[in-house]
C-alpha cells in the first residue's frame, strides 16, 4: 500500500489534525501526517495532544522537528497570520520558524519526544531548518544538540 503524508499547514486543505482525519476517513488509512509541529504551534495546538491523537490512530507517517517563536506584542497587534520568513522582517513579525529549542523550551521538546515514544512512533525525526537567523548547518547542529540531550534525559543516559 502506498501512503501519503500531509504536512498540516494553514492555508492548505489539510491544516490541522481534524482536517487530516476527515480526509483520512474519506480516502482511507493511506492518508497520514508529516507531523510538523511548527505549523501547529502558531495555531494554538498542544503538541503532545496532537501526537497522542494522531499516534493512537496510526496516522503519523513522518515527523519534522522544527520550532516556532512568537513575538507577543506583534501577535497582539497583527494576529497570528502575520508570519515572517526573512530575518530583516522580524521586527514586525508575529512569529517565525526557528531551530528546535529556539522557540520553545527543551522541556517542551522532551515532552514531544516522550509523546512520540508513548504512541510507539518508530519513524524518522527529521530536522527541518527554515530558521531565518541560524544558517542551515548551524540550525541543524543546534536542533540536533537539543534533541539528543532531551532524548538522553528520557533514556537516562
Amino acid at each position: 500500500m502506498h501512503r501519503l503524508a500531509f504536512e498540516m499547514h494553514p492555508n492548505f486543505v489539510v491544516y490541522n489534525p481534524r482536517t487530516l482525519m476527515r480526509l483520512r476517513e474519506a480516502v482511507g488509512e493511506e492518508i497520514g501526517a508529516n507531523n510538523d509541529l511548527s505549523h501547529l504551534f502558531w495555531q494554538g495546538c498542544d503538541p503532545v495532544e496532537v501526537i497522542h491523537f494522531l499516534g493512537k490512530q496510526g496516522a503519523i507517517f513522518h515527523a519534522h522537528m522544527k520550532d516556532t517563536v512568537f513575538f507577543p506584542e506583534n501577535v497582539n497587534r497583527y494576529g497570528v497570520l502575520n508570519f515572517s520568513f526573512e530575518a530583516d522582517d522580524l521586527a514586525l513579525a508575529s512569529e517565525t520558524f526557528r531551530a528546535v529549542g529556539y522557540g520553545h523550551s527543551a522541556s517542551l521538546w522532551k515532552s514531544v519526544i516522550q509523546a512520540y515514544m508513548d504512541v510507539g512512533y518508530d519513524g524518522i525525526l527529521s530536522i527541518e531548518n527554515e530558521d531565518p537567523i541560524l544558517s542551515g548547518p548551524v540550525g541543524v547542529e543546534r536542533a540536533a544538540y537539543v534533541l539528543k540531550n532531551v532524548r538522553n534525559e528520557i533514556l537516562g543516559s
